[in-house]
């Protein structure tokens, strides 16, 4: 009987992303050496897992009425006047194939897969694939 409520305990909770807070990705450090990023200990337990996470979208294509790859980030995007938020708390997220996702101005909450993989032109530490996301308007 106690193996069968484990199982049914481990079931139910891989079947939802855990949420992630900012905080967790600002610990992604630089190897000295190779200047490369490294993730340790929590961080590195939700990499490759389904996570969710509030914050805010900035589309890369701002005529699209639908987009399919946007930055996302802890507050609000500003002008180009306010420097942008650093590397480990800029997620590049390209949503799975064949969604499409509506720009928005409020905060959203997203849930996909996310990974490591800086990004010198955007200068972003994360990749997430995007699996749904929801609009939170209040």
């Amino acid at each position: 009987m106690k193996n069968l409520l484990m199982l049914t305990f481990l079931i139910f909770n891989s079947a939802f992303a855990s949420e992630v807070t900012w905080e967790t990705l600002k610990k992604l450090d630089l190897d000295p050496k190779t200047k490369s990023p490294v993730a340790k200990g929590e961080l590195k337990k939700i990499l490759g897992k389904e996570i969710t996470i509030k914050g805010f979208m900035m589309p890369l294509d701002y005529d699209a009425k639908a987009v399919v790859e946007f930055l996302f980030m802890p507050y609000v995007p500003a002008c180009m006047h306010v420097p942008p938020p650093p590397p480990n708390q800029l997620v590049l997220v390209k949503m799975k194939k064949g969604t499409t996702v509506q720009p928005s101005f409020y905060p959203v909450e997203i849930t996909g897969i996310l990974s490591v993989e800086a990004n010198k032109d955007l200068e972003s530490s994360y990749k997430m694939e995007g699996l749904k996301i929801k609009e939170m308007k209040q």
